[in-house]
């Protein structure tokens, strides 16, 4: 099992980098192909996710279409993708960042259904009551 780090990841899905991309797309095709096995990480995800959004301005229903492809890769295996996928639907269908809307769903698997936080974005998520004090 080998480590795949973000920039794999970035390096393949922008294809902007004439030397480096085409090194992504053939690692991705050796995994794909089975001749190596990896694992990302939820880490790595939110790398990717955190770049994507603010370096290259991707609208993020592109971001969570583009990711769920890189997914799908046989011989990739991500870590938590379950949640992460349940995670896509409130990042991107209540606008709040990837790492808030992972811990809506964390917390839900957990049964916890408060938060200390001072960030607002939690208060559109019904089913988790915000605190600040």
């Amino acid at each position: 099992m080998i480590c795949l780090d973000s920039n794999i990841i970035l390096r393949f899905v922008l294809d902007n980098d004439p030397k480096l991309s085409p090194k992504a797309k053939a690692i991705l095709e050796k995994i794909q192909l089975g001749k190596i096995k990896t694992y990302l990480s939820l880490l790595a995800i939110s790398e990717v996710i955190f770049t994507l959004e603010r370096s290259y301005h991707l609208p993020k229903k592109e971001i969570v279409k583009t990711l769920s492809i890189v997914f799908k890769i046989p011989n990739l295996k991500v870590e938590n993708q379950k949640l992460i996928k349940e995670a896509f639907v409130y990042y991107a269908g209540k606008n709040i960042s990837f790492v808030d809307a992972y811990h809506v769903v964390w917390m839900s698997k957990k049964k916890i259904n408060k938060i200390y936080s001072f960030d607002r974005d939690f208060d559109k998520i019904s089913a988790i009551k915000r605190l600040e004090e």
